[in-house]
């Protein structure tokens, strides 16, 4: 028997000897009504008086473990929110990956393994201090590979991008500088007088002075070194930020 129980009989003995008594007490012969009531009152009371407290544990009990299971139950679910966040994590740590060769990759470098395609920022830059200008073959052909390096960027930035006003899937400056952001987001955005776009990026020609630079923008791969070519002392250019 616990001891809640225990004391609810001892409470419950009490109350019932106390009011069989009385009721007792009507039944004649005197006394004896009243010492009979005041015993069977007893002996009802207590165990109405264990059962109830017998139920009033059981219920406690049940909802400690309730309680008890919804605790474990809510440490389940932040380890696997710790571990969806931790695959998130590495998603967005190969898609930023993927942006920065889809900027960077330069493919004349011979210790690298992926030498297929330059990224937008090398065929920028290599477009911009060329030898053949525009109305050249090359310069047409560097036109087309700059849209195909510009279609790799989109859609490796996407899930960078929020969708129908919703937060993006990866944080965009958690991966990448101002400075990378802003050059991206000039990259994919569009208009006519847009100087990232591949039919408007100017011609400076080999010999220019920003151009003796290119060597140094391919070998460090840092975004200050090819803004020092694209666009020297200018802010970012203005408008909506795609990112």
């Amino acid at each position: 028997m616990s001891g809640a129980a225990a004391a609810g009989g001892a409470v419950g003995g009490v109350t019932g000897g106390a009011i069989g008594g009385i009721i007792g007490s009507f039944i004649p012969p005197p006394g004896l009504g009243t010492f009979l009531g005041r015993a069977i009152g007893s002996r009802v009371g207590r165990a109405v008086g264990r059962a109830a407290a017998t139920m009033l544990d059981d219920y406690v009990n049940s909802m400690e473990q309730a309680d008890e299971n919804a605790e474990e139950d809510e440490a389940a679910a932040a380890g696997e929110d710790e571990e969806v966040c931790h695959t998130c994590q590495e998603q967005c740590q190969n898609s930023a990956g993927e942006v920065k060769d889809s900027l960077y990759n330069n493919k004349r470098n011979p210790n690298n393994p992926n030498q297929g395609n330059h990224g937008y920022l090398n065929r920028m830059v290599e477009q911009m201090c060329g030898a053949q200008g525009p109305g050249t073959p090359g310069w047409g052909t560097h036109i087309d590979e700059l849209r195909g390096a510009q279609s790799r960027l989109r859609r490796s930035f996407k899930p960078f991008q929020g969708q129908n006003g919703m937060d993006p899937d990866c944080d965009p400056a958690e991966f990448f500088s101002q400075e990378e952001r802003d050059a991206i987001n000039n990259i994919l955005r569009g208009g006519e007088n847009n100087p990232w776009q591949p039919n408007n990026i100017p011609h400076l020609g080999p010999n220019h002075p920003r151009c003796q630079t290119l060597p140094d923008a391919r070998s460090n791969g840092r975004i200050r070194d090819y803004l020092n070519i694209i666009r020297p002392n200018q802010p970012p250019m203005s408008g909506p930020a795609l990112s």
